[in-house]
């Protein structure tokens, strides 16, 4: 059976179900509890729409949580919260997403707005459920692709433990590592900390933007006042549930780096980060990213997901690697909304690594329309 949901009730009613898959596939951006923070930020010019599929017995076989344009030109609807996150695909349990994305087609065919184009971003194309998305709804679509970058992750199941792990780096990372680790031990009084009380989130998200001010100045998608308050709402959140792992490098009682992310499921990922460039010559950087590893091994998690990023201190703590796209779905082409909404994902893409001062200039343009973190 194939529902849409908009109404905050219905919403509300769906949240047990939908949180169980979400934990299931260890993917904090398709909870409902992204989706509902990002409706509380960044929802007001957007009508929520979360086409879903239940089985014979009224189960939740999945959903896709999107969000239609209640104006513009043209009309694109998107995935709720994916101007904000890196990974997005029709929930459902491994290998029954095509059977939701016919479902989302289904229903997008019968929407209550108006839409031209949908823009899939940061989505693992395996074809087969694109392609049933595009034959459900019934309409003349076209579909249009491009990659948007690597998703690097560490396989801990395979390893059996830290030190197995850090025998599979290369001689130089091992030898980086162990020295870095030496050398703050011998300098410092080091200590690693993990939020753990919910009193602590808002003064320890504050901690966490002041150090990545200070590791990203002016080059950052979290420096607008909205994505912290989103963040910091997601990541209390994320608290209540257990998910939330916002850990701390501290040398003699001083923030030196700042790891935020989550553990959903057997999954850990790792959102963003900061440390103070004072210290650069300690690389707590490096420090930091390799203590919460080890943590994740501690903690019996199956996958660390370095999450989207072509950076090059990712790709030497990976062991493996997913390709995610920007997929553009537009009906009956040719419409004068696909190159529109084309150009956005180039516009976009290049957006986010742009300063806050140079993004305000090229929204007033036109640009970048209404995407934005």
């Amino acid at each position: 059976m194939v529902t849409a949901i908009s109404e905050p009730e219905g919403l509300a009613e769906l949240e047990p179900d939908w949180r169980r898959l979400a934990e299931g596939r260890g993917n904090a951006f398709l909870t409902p509890e992204w989706f509902r923070c990002w409706s509380e930020h960044y929802g007001a010019e957007w009508i929520p729409f979360v086409p879903t599929l239940r089985d014979e017995r009224g189960t939740l076989s999945g959903l896709l949580p999107l969000a239609l344009p209640r104006s513009g030109r043209p009309r694109v609807c998107h995935v709720a919260g994916a101007n904000l996150g890196d990974h997005f695909y029709p929930l459902a349990e491994a290998g029954h997403e095509p059977e939701v994305a016919a479902a989302v087609g289904e229903a997008l065919a019968s929407a209550p707005a108006p839409w031209s184009v949908l823009s899939l971003d940061h989505v693992e194309v395996d074809g087969s459920w694109l392609t049933a998305l595009v034959e459900g709804t019934g309409l003349r679509l076209a579909v249009r692709q491009r990659e948007a970058g690597p998703l690097p992750f560490i396989d801990l199941s395979s390893h059996g433990g830290w030190e197995d792990y850090l025998a599979s780096r290369s001689k130089n990372m091992r030898g980086q590592v162990r020295n870095l680790r030496r050398r703050a031990a011998k300098e410092h009084s080091v200590r690693l900390r993990r939020t753990e009380s919910r009193d602590e989130i808002r003064g320890d998200m504050a901690t966490f933007f002041e150090l990545h001010d200070r590791r990203f100045s002016g080059r950052s998608s979290l420096e607008s006042e909205r994505a912290r308050a989103f963040h910091t709402d997601f990541a209390t959140a994320a608290f209540d549930r257990g998910w939330l792992r916002l850990w701390f490098l501290e040398l003699d009682d001083t923030p030196a780096a700042a790891w935020y992310g989550w553990r959903v499921g057997d999954r850990y990922a790792f959102f963003n980060s900061g440390f103070d460039p004072d210290l650069s010559r300690l690389r707590p950087g490096v420090l930091m990213q390799a203590a919460v590893i080890e943590a994740a091994f501690e903690e019996g998690a199956a996958e660390f997901d370095l999450l989207l990023g072509d950076e090059s201190y990712k790709q030497r703590f990976a062991d493996g690697s997913r390709t995610v796209s920007d997929v553009v779905v537009s009906r009956a082409p040719p419409h004068p909304a696909w190159l529109a909404a084309s150009g956005e994902h180039v516009a976009r893409n290049v957006g986010r690594r742009l300063p806050d001062s140079v993004k305000r200039l090229v929204r007033r343009r036109s640009l970048l329309g209404g995407r934005r973190r």
